[in-house]
């Protein structure tokens, strides 16, 4: 039950970090206006940005291991909405790339993931999507990989709002 408690808290803590910095840097954009596909203005607002991550604690399930990860969060964000506010277009990559050591096995892990999620809403409509999105924690040797795949709901009301909950996971070991 503490393990399972420690997990939830884990995943809480990873989708707010996510959550954290894609709404810090919405809102420190600056829009800017171009044209639509039918002459009508649009806002733009666009941005890369790279956060580093330090010391983020991961446990590997299938063995035990607790692993401190280091490494970035890369993320390329766009958010179209036309003047009348009834068409927006949504689009977020982010690339993670963590390195790691485990203990009490001393294994190196390594953890690149790419993620991606595209939404296109029409006549003011709210985006609320369901992405499974797979992270991959590769140990060396015999240590095994453990992989755990979430379920993420995600719902961007027309204002640019965005809440994340975490739907389902599951972890598998190879």
């Amino acid at each position: 039950m503490l393990r399972d408690h420690m997990e939830e808290r884990e995943m809480l803590h990873q989708s707010r970090i996510w959550v954290a910095i894609v709404l810090t840097a919405a809102l420190t954009c600056t829009p800017l206006a171009i044209a639509s596909n039918n002459g009508d203005p649009m806002t733009i607002t666009q941005f890369q940005t790279d956060t580093q991550i330090a010391d983020q604690h991961l446990t590997n399930e299938c063995n035990g291991d607790v692993v401190v990860m280091n490494g970035t969060m890369h993320y390329d964000y766009f958010l179209a909405k036309d003047a009348d506010g009834d068409r927006t277009h949504y689009d977020l990559t982010t690339t993670v790339r963590l390195t790691g050591v485990g203990s009490p096995s001393g294994a190196n892990y390594v953890a690149i993931e790419k993620t991606h999620q595209e939404d296109v809403t029409r006549n003011g409509q709210a985006s609320d999507t369901r992405n499974t999105f797979k992270e991959r924690l590769v140990a060396q040797g015999k240590t095994p990989d453990m992989i755990r795949r979430d379920v993420l709901h995600v719902v961007i009301d027309r204002n640019g709002n965005i809440r994340v909950n975490i739907d389902k996971t599951t972890v598998s070991c190879k």
